[in-house]
């Protein structure tokens, strides 16, 4: 009985361990298969996102080259105003856009929509675009900056930029005094100075000695580029920049542009540097009037209007003789996909007359006809 006893206690013992052990391995199996499944999901969410902002991307384009062909149209004489092109170009665009954006008034009656609703479901319908996701982008034009890679042409745009420079800080002292302290006017200039030693061809400092040095001595080492800039991001690798001097700095210059700065579409903070003797009431009024009556068609239009309305005669207006344009061919485009909980960025730059990048030491000319800009330079975030 004893022998009996024994061996059904070994038998229990055996299927309690055979009864954990599978436990143990259902939950491993259960524990793989969420996280494959999981895997799985995002590895969806990651190619629908990157194929969606390669979507938002191309209707970012459309949107170029519908507002440079509407730019050419005239009727009886008459051309479209340059505020329409750059509604159709400025205006934040998603899809498939909610349906609120499509809600004119608030009476419910469904003709105010103008068909668009309808319109907008049937192509939600035929595309299937929103079980899938959204995108979503952002066009701004990058010739209201200044051109960073063009600076190193000659010593006098050299010394222009580096003048912009100057009253852009002295600019912001006044606004913020903490910022001199944090960042001495001599400190600021050393950075300038390396920044253009980042781009110009020769390896003599501006600040004394050779450009490498500082570089050389890094971890891991690397020297300058002594050619244009590729990437805003590469402003980092520059002595003297940090994250402060970036958000001061970037938001004034480019990589891609034409030539000159676009007052129609530059800020406050440029029309300092364009004439620092603008007062701030003077710019909002400019601003203002470029908003309600258009564009300057001319920097003789502009200056007429700097001596009617400012205390600035017309001889004296931008006394650096910085270049100005009065329209825009450049672009930043930031296009966006989104799928469950991923979301893909493209940045790109485009342009009519930019391919070339300034690497043959010289501005690009206007020659090309075709609507549709080059893309000159993306990435993936």
């Amino acid at each position: 009985m004893k022998s009996i006893r024994d061996k059904k206690g070994m038998a229990l013992l055996l299927v309690m361990t055979t009864v954990a052990l599978l436990s143990v391995i259902m939950l491993e199996l259960n524990y793989t298969t969420r996280v494959t499944n999981a895997m799985s999901s995002n590895y969806k969410d990651e190619v629908a996102a990157e194929y969606l902002a390669k979507s938002s991307l191309n209707v970012a384009m459309l949107r170029i080259a519908i507002a440079n062909k509407v730019k050419t149209f005239e009727m009886g004489g008459v051309k479209i105003p340059s505020s329409v092109t750059s509604i159709i170009i400025s205006l934040p665009f998603v899809f498939p856009p909610p349906a609120e954006l499509l809600s004119f008034g608030a009476t419910g009656d469904e003709n105010l929509d103008l068909g668009m609703r309808s319109m907008l479901e049937q192509i939600k319908k035929d595309t299937n675009i929103s079980k899938v996701g959204y995108f979503d982008q952002n066009i701004s034009s990058t010739d209201s900056l200044i051109n960073i890679n063009a600076i190193p042409l000659n010593e006098e745009r050299i010394e222009t930029f580096k003048e912009q420079m100057k009253s852009h800080y002295v600019a912001k002292i006044q606004e913020d005094e903490s910022f001199g302290y944090r960042h001495p006017i001599q400190d600021f200039e050393r950075t300038i100075n390396n920044i253009i030693d980042w781009i110009d061809a020769d390896v003599n400092s501006r600040n004394g000695g050779d450009e490498n040095i500082y570089y050389e001595k890094r971890n891991p080492p690397y020297r300058v580029r002594n050619t244009p800039m590729h990437s805003m991001s590469e402003l980092y690798m520059i002595e003297g920049m940090n994250d402060e001097l970036f958000d001061f700095i970037s938001p004034m210059v480019t990589i891609f542009s034409g030539g000159g700065i676009n007052v129609n579409k530059a800020d406050k903070d440029m029309w300092k540097t364009i004439e620092p003797k603008l007062t701030d009431e003077e710019i909002t009024l400019l601003m203002e009037k470029i908003q309600l009556t258009g564009d300057f068609a001319s920097e003789q239009d502009l200056k007429t209007w700097i001596g009617q309305n400012t205390k600035i005669a017309t001889a004296d207006f931008n006394p650096l003789k910085i270049p100005l344009s009065f329209s825009e061919d450049n672009y930043k485009i930031e296009a966006v996909g989104h799928s469950g909980k991923v979301s893909k960025k493209i940045i790109c730059y485009v342009s009519e007359a930019y391919s070339k990048l300034l690497l043959e030491g010289r501005l690009p000319e206007k020659s090309s006809t075709d609507p549709v800009p080059s893309i000159v330079y993306w990435e993936y975030r």
